[in-house]
């Protein structure tokens, strides 16, 4: 089924899987730095970080691929893609809390965020590490209406927001260890993590 979902999404827009791809990396770095006692955590931060956009699925082309700047209306479209995503996944059987960390990846610290205005460690661990990689990548990626920024500019810019946006212990961390990811990147798609090399708690688990 994850495999499935993974193809579905690869096949509506390259550049989404691409850097679902890069957050995963990024991700299960952190969750291994951070979550050292807590396997089923650390795969579920694995996959959610693979399948965080799903819910980007059910949003209108015209809205998602649009060039220039969304409508309150069209954000408010956009922003409902972690509920739709932790409803698909949260129909999947699986040992770890991959539906939260779905939908809460958009929380901030301060509360300010969505879809509950969580605040604190009432946001799921494994939503609030989501949170620091996936902007991360956003940033220094090339959109279609802006280039990607340097690192040194992405990193910046996340930590002004440590302790408003970005649980700050967390975000210290990913500052730590991001420059031995860059250094460490691999050049191709396929030299990348695989998508499911997290550990199966039971053969059925996916069924």
């Amino acid at each position: 089924m994850l495999d499935a979902l993974t193809r579905v999404m690869a096949s509506r827009d390259g550049a989404t899987a691409d850097h679902a791809r890069r957050v995963q990396r990024y991700a299960l770095a952190l969750a291994q730095e951070v979550c050292t006692n807590d396997d089923a955590l650390v795969d579920a931060v694995h996959t959610a970080a693979l399948l965080h956009d799903i819910g980007k699925l059910a949003i209108p082309d015209r809205v998602l691929y649009k060039p220039g700047p969304l409508t309150r209306e069209e954000y408010e479209q956009v922003k409902h893609h972690a509920v739709i995503g932790a409803e698909i996944l949260g129909g999947i059987e699986y040992d770890g809390p991959l539906a939260a960390i779905v939908r809460h990846h958009h929380e901030n610290w301060d509360g300010s965020g969505y879809p509950d205005g969580l605040h604190g460690e009432a946001i799921p661990l494994g939503a609030r590490l989501l949170a620091i990689v996936d902007c991360y990548d956003a940033l220094t990626s090339e959109r279609p209406y802006r280039h990607g920024l340097s690192h040194d500019r992405a990193l910046a810019m996340i930590v002004e927001r440590r302790g408003i946006m970005y649980d700050p212990s967390l975000t210290d961390s990913f500052a730590r260890i991001v420059p031995r990811l860059r250094a460490s990147a691999p050049q191709r798609q396929e030299d990348c993590v695989p998508p499911y090399a997290f550990r199966l708690r039971s053969a059925t688990r996916l069924l």
